[in-house]
């Protein structure tokens, strides 16, 4: 079983340095409810046991970030990354663009596909699309935003990321109402 998304990337997206971005170990990280619990390289695949901190299961899986065509890849495709998972209900995830879209083919495992399969991989293509984002153009606030995922979101595990989400909420908020209170007393108080 195959679906295909449109990942709404600008084409030139093919013509970023993959291996210099990501790795598996990062490809793993940016799934919105993975963290990695432990990790082995065998073979060129990383092996890597992890938990999901939406449904609380340990599960591991393998994977391999490829950048290079393959044989049965279609022949008016542009790649940009190939994953191949072992050991989970999705076998492949390809990322490609065609003619002036860039798309993302997950291939599933017949027996094992089900919606929360289909759940999970979209949530972790979207990531992997916002991600990409972040580097398919260079302005102050994309490189900003590169950095505090590499340097800080990344390394949390899910329920970190979710607590300083709702602390930089809370502060922006608390920032907002206090400028309306100074504001209203330079405006009305005089």
């Amino acid at each position: 079983m195959e679906q295909i998304y449109d990942l709404l990337l600008p084409p030139r997206a093919v013509d970023l340095s993959i291996p210099q971005i990501l790795d598996e170990k990062k490809l793993l990280r940016l799934h919105p409810h993975w963290f990695i619990e432990e990790e082995e390289r065998r073979d060129g695949v990383l092996f890597a046991t992890l938990r999901d901190y939406a449904t609380e299961q340990i599960f591991s899986l393998g994977l391999r970030l490829e950048t290079a065509p393959a044989s049965n890849d279609p022949p008016d495709v542009d790649l940009i990354m190939r994953m191949t998972i072992v050991d989970y209900g999705a076998e492949e995830l390809l990322f490609f663009v065609q003619e002036t879209q860039t798309k993302v083919r997950v291939r599933y495992d017949e027996e094992q596909a089900d919606d929360e399969m289909e759940q999970n991989m979209l949530l972790w293509v979207r990531a992997i699309q916002e991600y990409l984002r972040l580097y398919a153009t260079t302005t102050p606030h994309t490189v900003f935003f590169r950095v505090l995922m590499n340097r800080m979101v990344l390394q949390m595990n899910p329920s970190q990321r979710k607590i300083c989400l709702m602390l930089t909420k809370i502060t922006v908020v608390e920032l907002v109402v206090i400028l309306v209170i100074v504001i209203g007393y330079v405006s009305f108080g005089q």
